[in-house]
């Protein structure tokens, strides 16, 4: 049987990512838990715990960086776990948030990954947004971790329109001189293991692009297997924003993304998808709980 990495970032403790561990917890299953280095050491205390709801699986939890959204800092996190659990050495590494949960048992998940054994589940956005990637890495963004999410503080909105502005003017290409395009899409992927030493061997090459970018973590995994012999083995290889590609159900369609609530359920279970995001026990705890209780049957 292969033997799976589940590489889980997370920043708080909730209902999701208890019941997300015990799901994913199987003799042939690996879980490695990143806690921002931002969250409370109260927070930290209650996802150690953690461990002790494992039985089978081997798990392993730390905190090395504070993570910011839409800067490099994703990627670092996703590689140190990369790092730790390819010496361990797994079939298949998957990566997860703190607000998914499988819709697959183990089994099934075990089985699909055997009859499509060596693919590469990663997603590409559509053909303009590979465009739109393209752009992006074309000039510094050096102000990303201030302006945040909802770039809703104005000062820093005004530096960054300033700075790109000054860049346009002086025609500033940071990728001219670069051998490799940039490409996007989703950064929750599962990947085989020869694809993961060659990330973890060749991310020196990349690393410093990912620098003084703009969502960078949306960017590492399609450019790196473009840029490599594995992009013969990508399981969806259009660029059509499908996320199949990468087996997660993510609905952008009713949210940024949408939360599932217990009306989903049906649908959840008829997905060709081995893993769904997000969940959030404030919105509605009952789909959780369907999911859980169904695949621990």
């Amino acid at each position: 049987m292969l033997r799976h990495a589940y590489l889980i970032m997370v920043y708080e403790y909730n209902l999701v990512i208890e019941y997300l561990v015990q799901l994913l917890d199987h003799e042939n299953n690996g879980i490695y838990i990143h806690i921002d280095k931002k969250t409370s050491d109260m927070e930290k205390k209650k996802i150690m715990c953690l461990k002790n709801r494992i039985k089978h699986s081997h798990i392993c939890i730390f905190s090395r960086y504070k993570v910011f959204w839409g800067t490099n800092s994703i990627a670092k996190v996703q590689l140190s776990m990369l790092e730790k659990s390819v010496r361990e050495g797994y079939d298949y590494y998957h990566f997860l948030s703190g607000a998914d949960l499988p819709i697959k048992s183990n089994e099934t998940i075990q089985q699909f990954f055997e009859e499509n054994n060596g693919k590469e589940f990663i997603h590409f956005g559509t053909l303009q947004y590979q465009q739109d990637i393209q752009q992006r890495f074309n000039v510094y963004h050096f102000f990303t971790r201030q302006l945040g999410r909802k770039r809703d503080k104005q000062f820093w909105v005004n530096i960054e329109t300033y700075s790109l502005a000054v860049q346009r003017r002086l025609r500033i290409d940071r990728t001219k001189k670069l051998d490799y395009s940039f490409y996007g899409g989703s950064n929750w992927c599962s990947i085989t293991k020869a694809f993961a030493c060659y990330v973890v061997e060749h991310f020196h090459k990349y690393e410093k692009s990912f620098h003084f970018s703009q969502i960078s973590d949306e960017s590492v995994w399609q450019t790196i297997v473009m840029d490599s012999p594995y992009r013969q083995n990508l399981y969806h290889d259009k660029f059509d924003n499908d996320y199949g590609a990468c087996l997660r159900y993510i609905d952008w369609e009713r949210g940024n993304p949408y939360v599932f609530c217990k009306t989903d359920f049906e649908d959840l279970m008829k997905s060709n998808c081995m893993f769904a995001r997000k969940f959030d026990e404030k919105a509605d705890q009952e789909i959780i709980e369907q999911i859980y209780y169904i695949l621990k049957e």
